[in-house]
């Protein structure tokens, strides 16, 4: 619209006479160059382009290399009144073939642009950028084969065009018509690149229909023209540009989400395959454990003979064999804790609450740690005489201690002193509302930073070298801290040391003194026991030991044979029985049974396996975990008298 109004304005002044100013043709036909090239660069830049695209790009080659030539061949556009090559009438004939070639390629590029319900039109072989150079050389053959035909004549106000130059400029004007036509009967401005073709045909009509009208050159059509195509050419470009720069920001968005779904992607794969490494790692936990259940049990029965066999000999032999029996109970011990720490590494421990006295429990460890420590490591501990009782699992305390004395000795790089204290802290005071046993551990060794404080007890964390720590201790610490009801505080300074401050509720049960229970406890002496157990040795080691009490003890393989005994006639005072046997039958159905048919006789259960232990224990049977020891056995056959 704006165009065509302005050819109306224009048209009547479109023959009046200018200054001549012949450089404007250098200028104009260098900024179309530029222009065209431009653009046909950025068209044949675009991804996956169509053969309608690339003849449309194949215009603008054309027209670039048109506006090259039309540049050398314009008389004055670089040198004085002549031009670089070919004449006056080169020009004419230059422009001719520009003006008709442009919208024939646009014609072809209508053609060949697919219509709903039919198939695309066949592509061919012939790369239109080629046909783009081939048209253009060939123009300039014809056109410099035509430079002694004059394309100007002689006219009243000066040269004007010939009908040769009227007649090529009448054909560009009615190919420009038949490309305009052809895009809007094929629907095709509906197109954003189409659309502004149609704009660049329309200003190429009107200048070449107007610019003919003037009559000659340098007229206000003749210059009017030119600007309106190089505007219109601007325009497009310019839109191109634009096009291609918000194609450009999509793609760099697309880029940067491909990206990011890749990372999640990676993410998400090292997270699987994380979950495999710790799913084949739980595996093995899961087979360790069964191997370290099974190997437990028999250690601890092969304990339970040793322990018992031991108190025999000492009950015996008297004094002459208590140094020696007390080194092999006190290495019992120690393989019994062995054993637990198995167990604990495979995960299959259960916590056993017991009430607990840490002025007493805390230096028996210590002792049996100490060699761990290691000779630069000096031990001082503070314990308060009077320390309340505490209700925890003891082998959750010594692992929970082990962990924490080994951090200790590695922050003192195994030299320095260690400070241990037990005290009480009264409610209403610092322990708030209840009363509360600390047990606290100092080192001096080199302290955490507060970052590292602040994941201390996160599982798997650790600042320790590869190979030299889990990350699981501190974790251990909190988690079994957590589980008796406590609290566990940590305080640090680099370069000064860490305190770990354990807090445990005190255990307000009421226990009579050791003293008071052996005088009023009944005798043993003369009581039936019915000792079942399906291995031979601990079922010997029990009931001589037993029977060295002043017991009368009868013994059965498996719950079987116990049953059998019983249903004969057999009222036992009590019956001692292993919960692990061979057999179809285990010690917690044989209490069960007893519990139904003979409600009077109290059972105690024994077990090498902690979690069969603590299932027993939950169905309000008395337990015993092997290895025991006779003070152990004997203490709770008086409470059951």
């Amino acid at each position: 619209m704006l165009v065509c109004l302005s050819v109306l304005l224009a048209l009547p002044v479109a023959s009046l006479r200018l200054r001549p100013l012949p450089h404007i043709s250098g200028i104009y036909g260098a900024s179309a160059a530029m222009i065209y090239f431009a653009t046909f660069w950025l068209l044949m830049s675009a991804p996956r382009a169509s053969r309608p695209l690339r003849i449309v790009a194949s215009a603008y080659l054309f027209a670039g290399l048109m506006a090259v030539m039309h540049v050398l061949t314009f008389p004055g556009a670089l040198l004085p009144d002549e031009s670089v090559i070919g004449n006056g009438n080169t020009v004419s004939w230059l422009f001719i073939v520009w003006r008709t070639g442009f919208p024939a390629f646009i014609i072809w590029a209508a053609l060949n642009e697919p219509r709903d319900g039919l198939p695309p039109p066949a592509t061919g072989r012939v790369s239109p950028a080629m046909v783009a150079v081939l048209a253009a050389a060939l123009g300039m053959a014809v056109a410099f084969a035509a430079g002694d035909v004059q394309a100007l004549v002689p006219g009243p106000a000066g040269l004007q065009f010939g009908s040769v130059s009227t007649m090529g400029a009448n054909v560009a004007a009615m190919l420009c018509g038949v490309a305009l036509a052809l895009v809007l009967h094929r629907g095709l401005a509906s197109r954003s690149l189409y659309l502004w073709l149609v704009l660049v045909l329309v200003a190429e009509t009107a200048g070449v229909w107007l610019s003919t009208r003037s009559g000659g050159r340098f007229t206000v059509a003749w210059y009017g023209a030119r600007a309106e195509g190089l505007l219109a050419s601007a325009i497009m470009l310019a839109l191109l540009a634009t096009h291609y720069r918000e194609v450009q920001a999509r793609l760099n968005g697309l880029v940067v989400e491909l990206s990011q779904r890749t990372d999640a992607l990676q993410a998400e794969m090292q997270h699987r395959e994380r979950a495999e490494r710790m799913a084949a790692q739980s595996q093995k936990l899961e087979a360790v454990g069964q191997l370290a259940a099974g190997l437990a049990h028999d250690i601890n029965n092969f304990l339970q003979v040793i322990a018992v066999r031991a108190e025999i000999i000492k009950r015996r032999l008297g004094a002459a064999a208590e140094a020696d029996v007390e080194v092999v109970q006190r290495n019992v011990r120690k393989t019994e804790h062995l054993t637990r720490q198995l167990l604990s590494f495979a995960g299959r421990r259960q916590l056993q609450p017991q009430v607990v006295a840490l002025g007493e429990h805390v230096p028996e460890f210590i002792a049996f740690f100490r060699s761990v420590l290691g000779p630069g490591v000096s031990v001082e501990l503070t314990l308060a005489p009077d320390t309340w009782p505490v209700r925890l699992d003891p082998t959750e305390l010594e692992t929970a201690l082990a962990n924490l004395l080994s951090n200790a000795r590695d922050a003192m790089n195994a030299q320095g002193r260690l400070e241990i204290r037990t005290f009480n802290l009264p409610a209403g005071g610092a322990g708030g509302g209840t009363d509360r046993v600390v047990l606290e551990i100092q080192d001096h060794g080199a302290g955490m930073p507060a970052a590292v404080q602040e994941r201390a007890f996160e599982p798997f964390f650790t600042t320790k070298a590869p190979g030299k720590g889990n990350g699981l201790g501190l974790s251990q610490v909190y988690a079994f801290t957590k589980a008796c009801g406590a609290s566990v505080q940590l305080q640090s300074e680099p370069g000064t040391g860490t305190t770990v401050r354990l807090e445990f509720p005190r255990d307000t049960s009421a226990v009579a003194p050791a003293a008071a229970d052996a005088a009023s406890s009944p005798s043993l002496a003369g009581r039936v026991v019915l000792l079942v157990d399906d291995n031979h040795d601990v079922l010997e080691a029990t009931s001589g030991l037993l029977a060295l009490s002043g017991m009368a003890v009868r013994t059965a393989g498996g719950v079987d044979e116990a049953w059998a005994l019983l249903q004969t006639g057999l009222k036992p005072d009590v019956v001692v029985s292993d919960i692990v046997m061979a057999g179809t039958a285990d010690g917690v159905e044989l209490a069960q049974r007893l519990k139904k048919a003979h409600p009077e006789i109290p059972v105690v259960l024994a077990s090498a396996y902690s979690t069969a232990a603590a299932e027993a224990t939950a169905q309000g049977f008395a337990v015993l975990r092997k290895p025991y020891d006779a003070a152990q056995l004997l203490t709770l056959l008086k409470a059951q008298a």
